[in-house]
């Protein structure tokens, strides 16, 4: 089904997301998204495309565990307002993008597919890449950032580091999730790997956003948090550790842009990462801002202090 479905023509859900936004950031009918597919390893990945042909570098941003690049676009449009472009990706099974096997879905898998992404955008026009990481994908991008060794600048508005048990009950609704629901996955992944699971029924999704209205939508989206994932997927999530300590990386200027008030994620559980991050770094406090930052004047400080990192970068 996925083969015939676009955000531009057929799925129209996103929509409703708009009002949430500034005008000036709002996707119309004029200012939609190229889409563009690539196929990687029998995995067809949605992209939305933000062309900018002047910019000196392009942005892929990376969704969360409730999301796809399309409930991202916004934000996507504010960066190409100010010159830059952006590819935001939906992450196998989010959004439109899908595989020939569901059950070979793991977070590995995630981090080889935005590896792969990186190399093909390289090739395509070599402009630099920096990675923009909402939620959990803030954590996927530093991943991916070690693993591919080719990116210029990384930008997170979380750091959760699921290695630690502690990180892990704060995304789960209760202990009994986060403890034994980790153990049977991990003492029966022959059994368990396969079966698929709503994110919103093993993760804090009600806290997404501050916004009631905003987070029932989300959470009601058959291609964001209403979508299935196999437990394969969320054992590995679970279970990855940094394979470069923050302490060890310098491979690329690092941006925390963290929302002051994220009951999902609390800036407490992001500091530890950060304050052990060896690199050029800087951290901004989104002043008023929920888990997903609609708020003022929170919004504002996210998109001035991106746009300063950028500049930053590109004179680097």
């Amino acid at each position: 089904m996925s083969k015939l479905q676009t955000y531009n023509q057929t799925i129209d859900y996103w929509k409703q997301y708009q009002p949430f936004f500034p005008e000036e950031m709002q996707l119309t009918e004029n200012h939609l998204p190229i889409e563009e597919w690539m196929t990687w390893q029998n995995v067809h990945i949605h992209l939305d495309q933000m062309p900018a042909p002047q910019a000196k570098l392009k942005i892929i941003f990376i969704h969360g565990a409730g999301g796809n690049g399309r409930l991202l676009a916004p934000y996507a449009r504010s960066l190409q307002n100010n010159g830059y472009e952006v590819v935001a990706p939906d992450l196998p099974p989010y959004g439109l993008s899908y595989t020939e096997s569901a059950k070979s879905v793991d977070y590995q898998l995630w981090i080889d597919i935005l590896t792969e992404l990186i190399d093909a955008e390289l090739k395509r026009d070599g402009k630099p890449i920096v990675l923009l990481g909402s939620s959990i994908g803030g954590m996927l991008a530093y991943h991916t950032a070690v693993q591919s060794k080719r990116v210029k600048g990384l930008i997170a508005t979380t750091f959760v580091d699921t290695s630690d048990a502690k990180f892990r009950d704060q995304l789960a609704p209760n202990r009994l999730i986060s403890r034994w629901g980790k153990y049977c996955m991990d003492k029966l992944p022959c059994l368990l790997d396969s079966l698929a699971i709503s994110v919103n029924h093993v993760s804090r999704m009600n806290l997404i956003t501050n916004n009631a209205e905003l987070t029932k939508l989300i959470m009601n989206d058959a291609h964001a948090a209403g979508t299935k994932i196999p437990l394969r997927l969320l054992r590995t999530f679970l279970n990855r550790s940094p394979e470069l300590k923050p302490e060890q990386f310098d491979l690329c200027p690092v941006l925390l842009v963290h929302p002051e008030i994220d009951p999902m994620t609390p800036y407490r559980f992001s500091q530890p990462f950060y304050d052990r991050i060896k690199g050029d770094k800087k951290y901004v406090s989104l002043e008023g801002a929920g888990h997903f930052p609609i708020e003022q004047p929170g919004l504002d400080q996210l998109n001035a202090a991106v746009l300063s990192f950028l500049k930053k970068v590109e004179q680097q």
